[in-house]
């Protein structure tokens, strides 16, 4: 595994890795840094060692594969989703039914005017994508708080509560252990990339000039 700088005599290291980043930026690594072999894009961080699956025989007549017709997660399954707080934002605002893609765009339009004249050296296209990202995370943040709203004794409105239990089994023995919540990381997540968006359009008084 070669992870040298480029001295402009390897033609892997020609071109960046360009995947999107934490901080909504393309990756500044060289294409193919820390990965086996050549040829390869993407650095070593963000998939350039993946060869794919081995084999996908697998999938085949599986109806809750991605792309299948009435893919999805199967009843009972405790990793279906529940709040979106993990999601791609666009993919997530894409789920959204009707109603909520209308709420999510009177966010945007309050945003807009707010954004414009405050943030006017942020390119318009960027501005509009932002303004829509903020809008649809506002929704998976509520929804991540409800979902940990309450305790495992006292519920509200369906919540689980930041402690959840989980069963599992083991040697015919069935175990149920006490773990966090996912969805009190997902509203941190959600809440920290809010204030970024915030922050880089001055949508705040705090961030405001």
């Amino acid at each position: 595994m070669s992870t040298s700088k480029s001295d402009g005599s390897d033609r892997r290291y020609s071109d960046i890795c360009g995947a999107t980043n934490n901080r909504d930026e393309p990756c500044k690594l060289p294409a193919g840094w820390g990965t086996p072999g050549s040829g390869g894009r993407r650095c070593r961080f963000h998939g350039g060692c993946s060869t794919g699956p081995s084999e996908t025989s697998h999938l085949e007549g599986n109806d809750f594969a991605e792309g299948n017709p009435g893919g999805g997660a199967p009843k009972g399954n405790a990793n279906a989703e529940i709040h979106g707080g993990f999601s791609d934002w666009q993919k997530a605002y894409e789920r959204f039914d009707e109603e909520t893609k209308a709420h999510v765009d009177r966010l945007r339009e309050c945003m807009r005017e707010t954004a414009k004249a405050n943030a006017p050296d942020v390119p318009e296209e960027r501005r509009e994508r932002l303004i829509k990202e903020k809008a649809t995370l506002s929704v998976l943040w509520k929804r991540a708080a409800a979902d940990t709203l309450g305790t495992p004794e006292n519920p509200v409105d369906g919540a689980r509560g930041i402690v959840i239990e989980e069963e599992y089994e083991h040697n015919g023995e069935t175990y149920t252990i006490e773990k966090a919540n996912p969805a009190w990381k997902a509203n941190h997540i959600l809440s920290g990339r809010q204030r970024q968006i915030a922050k880089e359009l001055r949508l705040w008084p705090g961030f405001q000039e």
